[in-house]
């Protein structure tokens, strides 16, 4: 598709070229935001300001108002809309400024990458999960709150109701994960280092995780553009659908792949409290509400099992009394208070 093709798509009609004064302007503005809401990325402000100082902007009509400002990857420039404040950051002015870092090319000036997004010769992969990062990193940055929305049968916090919440929810799950610096370096940095870490996490379900980010956003695009009431139904049926999959499968493969990577009691203690955090991060089906138990409580049983197993496995390498760790297991008793706590605020939400 050609440039003038896509933007007419989009609903954006080019009116001038910023001034250099206004480039610099908003170059500052975002480094700022971003390194202050970052500090693991202070080291690259002077990378990151230069980058985007050398960024073509453009004002514009934009009759499509999906989002008041897009980056093209086809020019590699952004076009804001006309009545946009230019000189107060927003998370959408954020978002599409790191799309433009994030632009990697190869020798050929044909584009290869967008952070987690891989350009292939006939396919897109990662777009979903690179959006939801992407999103994560601009509400961060701009200081929104988290929020309880109810969003096509799943009730969720999100840190960003506008835009992509669901996703922006199974990223903050990630995020607990792996942790926010891994995210935010990688995403700005070096989309590969942060490939590695998710194949390093999720081993052989990742690329079925990323997938599942893509058919979520994939989905949404076809809602938007839906008219037939039914047909809305069946796709919001089918987001919430993926989305519970995909949290599920996050939370049961991140727990069950680094149980055998464990070695002391502390290990094992310290993931089975992260376990039993982890669910106030999830979303809820508000048809699992009036389920007996929930896949995330089924599931923790089963881990408990097994982290007491693997204790026992320590204690027995270490030569230690495998009776006291079976009979004095406080954490275990403290784990099953905790679900019955959680079980219980599930119940009056």
């Amino acid at each position: 598709m050609n440039l003038q093709k896509k933007l007419q798509n989009l609903g954006i009609e080019q009116i001038e070229k910023l001034s250099n004064e206004y480039v610099r302007a908003i170059a500052f503005n975002v480094t700022e935001a971003l390194t202050s809401a970052f500090p693991v990325i202070y080291n690259d402000y002077n990378n990151i300001f230069a980058q985007l100082i050398n960024c073509n902007m453009y004002t514009a009509r934009i009759t499509k108002q999906i989002s008041s400002v897009n980056y093209i990857y086809e020019n590699n420039s952004i076009y804001f809309d006309r009545a946009l404040d230019l000189t107060t950051v927003n998370e959408q002015m954020i978002h599409e400024c790191i799309h433009y870092i994030q632009d990697s090319r190869n020798k050929h000036g044909k584009l290869d990458k967008i952070g987690l997004c891989n350009f292939g010769r006939f396919s897109v992969f990662g777009l979903g999960i690179n959006e939801a990062a992407v999103q994560y990193i601009s509400a961060k940055t701009v200081e929104n709150n988290t929020t309880m929305l109810e969003r096509y049968g799943v009730r969720v916090k999100t840190i960003s109701p506008n835009y992509y919440p669901l996703l922006t929810n199974l990223i903050e799950q990630i995020v607990y994960l792996i942790g926010e610096d891994v995210l935010v370096k990688g995403i700005l940095n070096d989309g590969r280092k942060l490939e590695d870490e998710l194949l390093n996490t999720f081993e052989s379900n990742t690329k079925r995780i990323i997938n599942q980010f893509d058919i979520i956003i994939d989905i949404n695009n076809k809602l938007s553009t839906e008219n037939n009431p039914e047909k809305i139904k069946i796709y919001q049926e089918e987001i919430s659908a993926m989305y519970i999959d995909t949290q599920n499968k996050i939370f049961s493969t991140f727990f069950e792949k680094i149980l055998p990577k464990l070695t002391t009691y502390q290990e094992v203690d310290y993931y089975m409290d992260k376990a039993v955090c982890y669910r106030g991060l999830m979303g809820i089906s508000t048809q699992e509400r009036f389920l007996f138990g929930s896949f995330y409580d089924i599931k923790l049983e089963e881990l408990i099992s097994k982290y007491d197993r693997k204790k026992i496995k320590i204690s027995r390498r270490r030569d230690s009394n495998t009776l006291a760790v079976i009979s004095n297991n406080k954490i275990i008793k403290l784990i099953r208070k905790i679900v019955a706590y959680f079980s219980a605020q599930k119940d009056k939400q």
